[in-house]
């Protein structure tokens, strides 16, 4: 599942684009529930109650199933992330929702963290953090851009951290799987024109379509729940692998590594190793 509400991305197809935002209420109440630093300062009720619903929706079928759990899996994912990232100190963060990493990273003065999303949930997520003395405190960083702009018409050149020569990280949580393979290979390539001029790294997740078959009614499950709630937008299909996807990212000249939580080092200690979880990143360098 994604993590974050999504900004519409151009296609030549016509798109259903129904508001998104119920999956960055999800995840915020994810990192709440999981006591991820910096997770409070965005909670909400709104947040709590999609929590609470899509977990009681989801509850029946991995019962039956013996499904992954969607919040340890989501919370594995995000921290895996952060482990990748935490020395980074230029970040830009596509699609980034109601994260908290940016407000945690941006706590290091020398850290330049960027995040964008569409204007809306840029909007909420500043109206979030202006409740309380901690959240105007973030606001005011001047290390912390948050970019209220459509990824799709952005220019990345001007919402790029890194002078050119200065190591970049690009992040992407909970994004490319409501992007069909023609929109994912156009991100990508726009992505990785920024390391033309700099060294760097793209971390993004992406659960290829044919690896979530053996949990079908789970997904079929969430899927109409975020129809429901979105008035249309769904997951993209497609029948590619995680080779085909690493493939195509090494024919654009990334050096790619796939991680999954368990096969994370031990030293970055990801919580509920004993759950049944389901998450694969794509580490892409430069």
């Amino acid at each position: 599942m994604s993590a974050e509400a999504r900004p519409i991305v151009k296609s030549e197809r016509p798109r259903k684009t129904g508001d998104l935002s119920i999956t960055a209420l999800y995840t915020n109440a994810t990192w709440t529930w999981a006591k991820l630093p910096g997770a409070a300062l965005l909670a909400s009720r709104d947040a709590k109650t999609v929590f609470d619903v899509t977990n009681l929706v989801l509850a029946v079928p991995r019962m039956l199933r013996r499904g992954p759990s969607l919040p340890c899996s989501l919370v594995q994912r995000h921290l895996m992330i952060d482990r990748l990232v935490e020395d980074a100190t230029h970040v830009l963060e596509l699609a980034a929702g109601l994260s908290r990493r940016g407000l945690t990273m941006s706590a290091n003065s020398t850290v330049v963290y960027v995040e964008v999303d569409r204007a809306s949930v840029i909007a909420r997520k500043r109206e979030l953090l202006a409740r309380t003395p901690e959240g105007q405190a973030v606001l005011a960083r001047q290390n912390l851009r948050l970019v209220g702009a459509d990824i799709a018409d952005a220019d990345f050149d001007d919402l790029c951290p890194a002078a050119a020569g200065s190591p970049l990280v690009v992040i992407a949580e909970g994004l490319f799987m409501y992007l069909d393979a023609d929109e994912q290979r156009s991100l990508w390539r726009r992505t990785r024109a920024l390391f033309d001029a700099r060294p760097g790294l793209l971390v993004f997740d992406l659960v290829p379509f044919i690896e979530q078959r053996r949990d079908g009614l789970i997904g079929r499950a969430l899927g109409g729940l975020l129809k429901l709630a979105t008035g249309g937008t769904t997951f993209a299909r497609d029948e590619r692998t995680r080779d085909d996807v690493a493939g195509e990212l090494r024919g654009i000249g990334f050096d790619v590594e796939t991680i999954e939580p368990h096969t994370a080092p031990e030293q970055w200690q990801l919580p509920y190793r004993d759950v049944r979880t389901q998450q694969l990143l794509f580490v892409c360098r430069v």
